[in-house]
């Protein structure tokens, strides 16, 4: 009996030890500035952070964390997506020139687009590389395309390999003489900085979460007065 009676007291604390929070938890930056975070965690082991960051911007992000013991670890959701690169042929009203027109589409949220205009060297049929204009358009003579090959200015030009593309050969199939390249970042090229740079492994003491990862706002308030308080 008593052996019974030590294993089910065991099992409610290892059961207690990792049971979920449900709660807003809110940044004790926000009282000194326009600097803002909360954080609402749910029972059902997701949470929502909300930030207000003078550089970052401001905005939601979600995802899921696990609380073993008293330290919380988070695991927030992707964010941005890379847009399906494509080409798109038309007639272009002067039939003597063949038009080429690079869009840039950046990583965005499902559901939106994000585009820019980016100043491109292209290559025809394996030819040398001639640099469009700053909106991405080459206009040449007319002329058969089977092979059209992109590369960033920033490559090209001081050999950054900041800027990564999900395709950069794009191949015709017809002859008309204007050609739009939707050309798309690739994911490689990483998620929103907030990601990056919001916490994610806390330590729970009572009514307070204090940070375990290095944040940015430590510099401001020091390491042992930086917390999340919770307010509901």
């Amino acid at each position: 009996m008593k052996k019974a009676v030590l294993q089910i007291l065991t099992l409610l604390i290892s059961l207690s030890s990792i049971a979920q929070i449900d709660g807003k938890f809110k940044h004790n930056i926000c009282e000194f500035g326009p600097n803002c975070f909360v954080y609402k965690f749910n029972e059902n082991g997701t949470f929502e952070y909300q930030y207000h960051q003078d550089i970052l911007g401001s905005g939601t992000l979600t995802g899921t964390y696990k609380k073993i013991g008293d330290t919380l670890k988070l695991n927030p959701d992707k964010v941005l997506y890379a847009a399906k690169s494509k080409i798109i042929e038309k007639e272009y009203k002067n039939s003597d020139s063949t038009k080429i027109e690079i869009i840039f589409q950046r990583l965005a949220e499902k559901g939106k687009t994000d585009i820019e205009n980016w100043d491109w060297y292209v290559s025809i049929n394996n030819g040398e590389f001639f640099k469009t204009n700053e909106n991405g358009v080459l206009t040449i003579t007319r002329a058969k395309i089977e092979k059209i090959e992109i590369k960033d200015i920033l490559k090209m030009e001081i050999g950054d390999d900041f800027l990564k593309l999900t395709d950069s050969i794009f191949r015709p199939k017809t002859d008309k003489n204007y050609i739009e390249i939707f050309a798309s970042e690739s994911e490689e090229t990483g998620d929103i900085a907030i990601l990056d740079w919001m916490t994610k492994t806390f330590v729970l003491k009572g009514r307070k979460l204090y940070p375990l990862t290095f944040e940015p706002e430590f510099g401001f308030l020091g390491q042992e007065k930086t917390y999340y308080r919770k307010i509901e």
